[in-house]
């Protein structure tokens, strides 16, 4: 019997490789959304480049939710499908009920009130993630923390350190690269290797563009 060879446009291969689905659950859910959506039509039908998805999923973050929130539920994860609609929802601040953090609470005390901080804490509180509690000076409860980078030098920039359960999760947030995949989800750049002390680097989108001002 002859081997069907199925070919996909890059947009859908970036996108499934995001997602972690098979490609042709986000093509089935890019075809839904593109019957209303002209710009989806250019990752279904069209040739697209890495830099160019990258700011569709910036630019059009509402319709890229709803695409990856289709394909999650065609592959049969609903939690995950319900989680990518979290993310995105905290990362534009569409959530109906902010929960409160308090000082402590993902962070050390003296960085409770950074801008780009909170958001981080939010995005990933979004995705199920747990937050460390700490005095400042004793860890009072084990989880993830977010640390800002010095503003004179990347100032759209966090720090992240997973929580020790990291390795034992799965889903699209799962395993210590689950965080990557979190803020890259909500329109953050990431760096892709270990920084600062085993941490993860995540830029805010709107310094995606000039990451790294002199």
């Amino acid at each position: 019997m002859e081997t069907i060879t199925m070919t996909y446009g890059r947009g859908v291969q970036l996108l499934s490789e995001q997602l972690g689905v098979d490609p042709d659950h986000v093509t089935r859910a890019l075809r839904i959304a593109a019957r209303t959506n002209v710009a989806v039509q250019a990752v279904c039908y069209g040739d697209m480049t890495t830099e160019q998805f990258r700011r569709l999923i910036v630019t059009d973050q509402h319709t890229v939710a709803i695409v990856g929130n289709l394909a999650m539920r065609f592959a049969g994860r609903i939690e995950d499908a319900h989680l990518l609609m979290n993310i995105y929802k905290a990362s534009v601040g569409a959530t109906l009920h902010h929960p409160v953090i308090r000082p402590g609470d993902g962070t050390l005390p003296q960085f409770h009130d950074h801008a780009h901080v909170q958001h981080a804490i939010r995005i990933l509180q979004a995705a199920d993630l747990p937050p460390i509690h700490t005095d400042g000076t004793h860890e009072l409860t084990a989880g993830f923390g977010v640390l800002p980078a010095c503003e004179d030098e990347l100032p759209g920039w966090v720090f992240i350190q997973p929580d020790p359960d990291a390795e034992h999760r799965r889903g699209f947030a799962g395993g210590r690269l689950g965080y990557l995949a979190v803020m890259r989800w909500a329109g953050w750049g990431v760096i892709t290797e270990d920084v600062y002390g085993g941490r993860w680097a995540a830029c805010h989108p709107d310094y995606r563009d000039n990451p790294f001002p002199s």
